[in-house]
């Protein structure tokens, strides 16, 4: 008999939810074991624990977390544990056996939609741009006119060239530059020999254990990003793609807040993956690209409302160019930024080259859930991890995809929660969007944005806000 892989989830008070959920991520017999004891009232239903991962405690509206106290997992110190309200199970069910499932009081069933990285991977090999590009000014070229930049692609440019157009030496040269600054990066895996892993998602017998990853991997490609901003931030790898689901996802969210419930770190995440294949609303009216209510949304608001901004790509299936990927999925405006990229509380970054040109393949809005999507665009098309001379060689050309500009954002992100430590995710998201670059018609669209990020602009803009908090506090 045919099975599905889907998200059980039941209303069942949890109390110390963090420590049970920690106890049973010591293995994956450990994991197994606690999913049957939570499934042990559904017997006949034909239920498989996959055994990948431990029950995900889910603890409400974020507005709930908040008065519970999770904007305190910013603090240093070890905060309460806390109680959940349901409990999320990945496993398989029979086909048979779903709308009995379904109809059973108490308890929900969700999709476990398979996910999909960010990245373009039909790159033809480039040459650097000559060193006229390189002492000129970069601005003659970066204008503010919309343009599309597409197959087949200009070349990519250098490190230097980039942090050159994003002003990253305003930071730098007030001494900021990431350092005690914790990024997640949710993803495949990064290599810790070349990137600075410090920890992230581990379990003694996991497949993927921090740091682990190949050179050529995609999260180290996204960890160069990172760095090309904040070369002084760590990285907390969170390797969930070893199962690409909406399980491995809901599993290193929940990681994310177990660890910033101990000591607040990761500061915030970096996501560069998403739903490409997409079902009928008819099939699955429940599924990740159409509910918002759907566990891996809710546990993404749940990190964000802990302090924590979210960084997610906008998607490869931009209407001129898309990725091969997208026939399984919507193409184009209003079409191709859904599931938790369209949520309003995160930062969506698409995608535009050394030009300011939008790379055809960048996602366009409006968002399925939020409608002004993207909320950023950021550079891609640079030769970060990969290139000529750069770590992961020339198995691609270069670094690309939304994937790519989407860990740059972050890294401005690092740079601010460096110099201004108290800008909470609304903030913070806030501070990028009034200070950026905007390209095309004025004000936001859904091909870019508001704009391109600017690190100077975003240094200086939150500056003077705090010189004026400080001056009304003075005259008070």
């Amino acid at each position: 008999m045919a099975k599905v892989d889907v998200l059980i989830e039941m209303k069942r008070q949890e109390r110390e939810a963090f420590q049970l959920h920690a106890s049973s991520l010591e293995s994956s017999a450990q994991a197994a074991l606690e999913s049957e004891k939570m499934l042990a009232d559904l017997a006949g239903y034909g239920l498989e624990v996959t055994g990948e991962f431990a029950p995900i405690p889910m603890f409400g509206e974020p507005k709930d977390l908040e008065i519970r106290g999770a904007l305190d997992f910013k603090s240093r110190s070890p905060q309460a544990d806390m109680v959940a309200d349901s409990v999320v199970v990945p496993c398989r069910v029979e086909q048979s056996k779903m709308e009995d499932l379904r109809a059973r009081e108490g308890v929900v069933v969700w999709p476990n939609s398979r996910l999909t990285l960010f990245e373009e991977g039909e790159i033809p090999h480039a040459h650097i741009l000559g060193q006229g590009w390189e002492s000129g000014d970069l601005f003659d070229l970066a204008g503010s006119s919309s343009g599309l930049d597409c197959r087949p692609f200009r070349p990519g440019v250098s490190l230097s060239a980039i942090r050159r157009l994003l002003g990253v030496s305003k930071f730098w040269d007030e001494g900021y530059r990431g350092q005690n600054v914790v990024v997640g990066i949710l993803d495949e895996g990064v290599n810790g020999e070349v990137y600075p892993v410090v920890g992230g998602f581990s379990r003694p017998d996991a497949a993927r254990q921090p740091g682990s990853a190949s050179i050529t991997s995609h999260g180290s490609m996204c960890a160069a990003g990172l760095l090309l901003a904040a070369p002084a931030a760590k990285i907390y790898d969170y390797p969930f793609l070893g199962v690409a689901n909406s399980g491995g996802m809901l599993t290193m969210f929940q990681a994310v807040l177990n660890q910033r419930r101990l000591d607040g770190t990761p500061h915030l995440t970096s996501n560069s993956y998403g739903f490409v294949g997409r079902p009928s609303r008819e099939t699955w009216p429940n599924h990740e690209v159409w509910d918002i209510n759907h566990p891996v949304h809710r546990k993404v608001r749940e990190v964000i409302a802990s302090g924590a901004p979210a960084f997610f790509a906008a998607g490869n299936c931009g209407e001129n160019c898309p990725s091969s990927v997208c026939h399984y999925s919507g193409i184009g405006p209003g079409q191709s930024i859904h599931a938790s990229n369209s949520l309003e509380e995160v930062i969506t970054v698409a995608a535009v080259n050394s030009r300011h040109e939008r790379i055809g393949y960048s996602s366009q809005g409006p968002g399925n859930f939020f409608r002004q999507k993207p909320d950023l665009s950021a550079y891609s098309h640079f030769f970060g991890n990969f290139g000529p001379g750069r770590p992961g060689g020339t198995a691609q050309a270069y670094d690309n995809g939304t994937s790519a500009a989407t860990p740059v954002a972050a890294g401005l992100g690092a740079l601010l929660l460096n110099a201004f430590p108290e800008l909470e995710p609304g903030r913070l998201k806030e501070v990028l969007i009034r200070s950026a670059i905007d390209i095309g018609k004025p004000g936001w669209d859904g091909h870019t944005g508001h704009g391109v990020i600017n690190a100077a602009a975003a240094y200086n803009y939150q500056y003077r806000e705090v010189l004026r908090e400080m001056c009304k506090a003075f005259k008070a």
